[in-house]
């Protein structure tokens, strides 16, 4: 009788070591693991960081795995908080499915908002029909083109009469940056014999205080006399932010035009 009681004593404490034990791994398999990052304040990277670059500031330990920084992803960008700076989420998982989530702070040191882009000088003639958004496109530092992006928000623009016309198109990044610009498309006569100049750019972005060499953006005469031609820019104020014209002209007609978008520096 006394070795049985010896020995059911023995087996109720080892039922309650195994008990306990099996408490004490359930706790450490449910626990989440633990994200750190190795930044403070915001990470500063540039515009085109890579996820993979953007995971080199963060680690991951988990009691159960260990060291499981390999399994971290950003799992989602949100919208700007302020022009340039983003917050992210990054995610990570254990073997036992337990998921633990930190948000940081990201600021793109080169960031700038979306620029259009045109195709041509947005010169046309009577009674052409005109692709508004065939001719106008946008990039971005982050997105790349987003051509597919503009919107048309409002034109006067007719084909049936000579005049200028304004054009006001906007765009927006995938982090919710909006950019917008109004310029005058100008419809003229026909005149079969008008050659226009082709323009390396037919929009260019500067800041205050500075002024293009405009000279510089012809890419072809396209059969004109290059010492004919004349670069006004009578319109153009380098110095106040705005949205100008500059004019390619031989005697009365123009020949073409670029669009120049003065930023303030």
């Amino acid at each position: 009788m006394r070795r049985l009681r010896v020995l059911v004593c023995i087996l109720t404490v080892i039922s309650i070591i195994t008990a306990t034990l099996l408490w004490f791994r359930s706790i450490k398999m449910n626990e989440k693991p633990t994200i750190r990052c190795s930044v403070e304040g915001d990470i500063e990277v540039k515009s085109n960081a890579s996820d993979s670059e953007l995971l080199k500031f963060v680690s991951a330990t988990d009691s159960h795995d260990g060291d499981i920084t390999e399994k971290i992803v950003v799992e989602r960008k949100n919208y700007f908080i302020t022009k340039g700076v983003t917050s992210i989420n990054y995610a990570v998982c254990d073997s036992d499915n337990n998921v633990a989530k930190i948000e940081k702070h990201v600021k793109f040191t080169d960031y700038r908002s979306p620029v259009f882009t045109l195709k041509n000088d947005f010169i046309t003639y009577v009674r052409t029909n005109t692709d508004l958004n065939g001719i106008v496109g946008a990039k971005d530092v982050y997105d790349g083109d987003i051509s597919d992006r503009v919107k048309v928000i409002s034109s006067n623009h007719s084909n049936t009469y000579a005049g200028e016309y304004d054009v006001n198109c906007k765009v927006t990044n995938s982090f919710g940056d909006t950019s917008e610009i109004t310029f005058k498309a100008i419809v003229v006569d026909d005149n079969p014999d008008v050659k226009k100049v082709k323009l390396n750019s037919y929009i260019i972005y500067t800041k205050t205080g500075e002024e293009p060499d405009f000279s510089a953006n012809i890419l072809s005469h396209n059969g004109n006399n290059p010492n004919n031609i004349r670069i006004n820019t009578s319109e153009f104020d380098p110095d106040t932010p705005g949205v100008y014209s500059v004019y390619y002209e031989i005697g009365e007609l123009t020949r073409g035009r670029v669009i120049v978008v003065v930023e303030e520096a």
